[in-house]
């Protein structure tokens, strides 16, 4: 998930070489944007497990079936690109979209961390996550609770805009019934306004998740904060339908995202979480359901990820990001490639300055996420020197 700011100081044009960074350096370029992409990249990213120093291959040279094979043709991974990874360096680039409002970006680098020890941390979303740019995070238990989301509270500034609503004017993205509730069952001007308030909003997503899990989309909101709604289950199902398609890859997690929850029970492991995550000056809160599904053993792919957002208090009209994890068995030491797919439509880039924004939010995502790649790489490998793993 990127996540970009309203206001934005400069552009440089998007279609620009890919971003490389020096692993020793920690940072590349754009520091002030590393927040920005740090959340999605450490949350859903691409795992692919290699073996020799130099070179991206599972099998024999002409393998159809090898780690560098899959890199070229799902992801377009250029040869310079895969040097750069088996040489530890990260590389990022922004992806062609036919959407105004849409951003796409893919991010990879190699991490000395097996696929099996990221999936296990990644299972512990909370654990996982959790860190100063998400400082509140929960997963929703089955059926969720209001003590699942005890820990959420909302900014200063939402509590404000929340004050002021009205149906095509409001400051945060909910719905109809959502914002009604706001109006009518908060004493905005009162000692217990706040109070009323974070309890309204935890008792809206804890319902929210609920009816997700018995009827899927038709559960979500249709956000009525500008003047024309937006539905998030149409928003998604548009996005995943239009080029450049990376879900179809992955059929099984295809469609058990666009049919859930009547794929639930299947191979496919579903978390659902809410966060407020620092997204500069502001926190911005989220729900996240995320599918982990295992793939055949006789492919390259190992596991594949999908993390998506079902609401989103700002920026996001639609959110994916897609995680693969490829495995090659042929090197004794544990090492892997980190790569991470996204694709967002956002609610800032619409308008008259709609490509303007877009093609300042290409550019400076693109040295965010090498950044925020270099972190993740840091942070787990950390964890896996501290708690070696159990064999795969």
């Amino acid at each position: 998930m990127i996540v970009v700011q309203r206001e934005l100081p400069h552009a440089r044009a998007s279609n620009e070489p890919s971003s490389v960074c020096d692993p020793r350096a920690g940072r590349c370029t754009s520091r002030g944007w590393d927040r920005i992409v740090k959340i999605a990249v450490i949350g859903a990213v691409l795992i692919a497990a290699i073996t020799l120093p130099n070179r991206l291959s599972t099998a024999s040279a002409g393998d159809g079936n090898s780690v560098e094979t899959f890199l070229t043709d799902n992801f377009r991974l250029r040869p310079a690109e895969l040097k750069d990874l088996a040489e530890y360096r990260p590389i990022s680039r922004s992806l062609e979209t036919f959407d105004a409002r849409e951003i796409a970006a893919l991010g990879a680098i190699r991490i000395r961390v097996p696929a099996a020890f990221y999936i296990e941390q990644l299972r512990d979303v909370v654990s996982f996550k959790k860190s100063e740019s998400v400082p509140q995070i929960g997963a929703f238990g089955t059926p969720a609770r209001l003590d699942d989301v005890r820990g959420l509270t909302l900014e200063a500034s939402d509590l404000e805009a929340l004050g002021r609503c009205r149906p095509g004017s409001c400051g945060v993205q909910l719905s109809s019934g959502a914002l009604r509730r706001f109006q009518q069952e908060v004493p905005w001007r009162t000692p217990d306004a706040t109070a009323a308030a974070n309890r309204i909003m935890r008792e809206v997503l804890v319902e929210m998740v609920n009816a997700y899990r018995e009827s899927g989309d038709a559960a979500l909101m249709t956000y009525v904060d500008a003047k024309q709604p937006v539905s998030v289950a149409d928003e998604f199902r548009a996005m995943i339908a239009s080029r450049p398609s990376v879900l179809e890859r992955y059929p099984l997690l295809h469609q058990h995202l666009l049919r859930f929850p009547r794929t639930a029970g299947t191979d496919v492991q579903d978390i659902i979480y809410w966060s407020k995550e620092q997204l500069g000056p502001r926190g911005v809160v989220s729900v996240t359901h995320l599918a982990i599904a295992r793939v055949p053993d006789n492919a390259p792919s190992m596991f594949a990820v999908a993390s998506r957002q079902i609401y989103g208090a700002h920026y996001f009209d639609a959110s994916l990001g897609l995680t693969v994890l490829l495995r090659d068995e042929t090197n004794h030491a544990p090492s892997s490639y980190l790569l991470y797919v996204n694709r967002s439509r956002l609610d800032a880039l619409g308008g008259l300055l709609g490509g303007l924004k877009a093609s300042i939010v290409r550019s400076r995502t693109r040295p965010a996420m090498s950044n925020s790649l270099i972190e993740a790489r840091d942070r787990v490998e950390k964890r896996f020197r501290a708690e070696p793993p159990r064999p795969e």
